[in-house]
């Protein structure tokens, strides 16, 4: 069975509490030939971070996707499942030793803005979780799992530190001598990935 929507926002002025959905999420999950026990999981969108200007131009981007969860709420099950595959199909990181990129190499889009193509570098999907509402009223914040303050939110939302370690972000293209694959779990969603080490040049 879907799952009520419990998402709510606190007015300032009125001091009232509202929900947070929107028209169509309210349809949606009223909606009963579009649920959970005829096997669908839907999930909204947070946002979708896009650096669309590195190195002083337009022709190397990078874009991740962030899930919010508010009130220290935790993905259920089938968020999880859903969220694990858009996180496969989101990353293309090939020159790199972490344990949990399902990426195969770089990959040229086009920018409709732009007209012509650029290389994107695409991060997967990450979870952001506050205590409260958001940064001005949490006790704490979370990304993927670990505790971080609002001056490394900012900078991971920036690209200027990576989105999967938290350390200084290497924006780099390297030129691979050789590699090497091996089976890895990843310890975010708990599935297993072809880890493949790059020794760079």
């Amino acid at each position: 069975m879907t799952r009520q929507f419990n998402q709510q926002v606190h007015c300032p002025n009125c001091q009232t509490w509202i929900s947070h959905e929107t028209s169509f999420g309210r349809w949606i999950r009223n909606n009963k030939e579009i649920d959970s026990r005829k096997g669908y999981c839907v999930v909204d969108q947070d946002y979708i971070i896009h650096k669309f200007k590195t190195h002083g131009g337009k022709d190397f981007q990078l874009l991740m996707i962030v899930e919010i969860k508010t009130m220290g709420s935790a993905l259920t099950e089938a968020q999880r499942d859903t969220l694990n595959m858009v996180n496969q199909l989101m990353r293309n990181r090939k020159n790199t030793n972490l344990n949990f990129q399902a990426g195969r190499g770089i990959v040229h889009v086009l920018s409709t803005l732009n007209k012509k193509k650029c290389i994107l570098r695409a991060y997967g999907m990450h979870v952001l979780t506050f205590s409260g509402l958001g940064p001005d009223d949490s006790e704490w914040m979370k990304w993927d799992k670990k505790e971080i303050d609002e001056s490394v939110l900012t900078r991971l939302l920036k690209f200027e530190l990576d989105p999967d370690t938290l350390k200084e972000i290497d924006l780099r293209q390297h030129h691979k001598k050789s590699t090497i694959t091996e089976k890895v779990i990843d310890p975010r969603w708990g599935t297993e990935y072809e880890k493949t080490i790059v020794k760079q040049s």
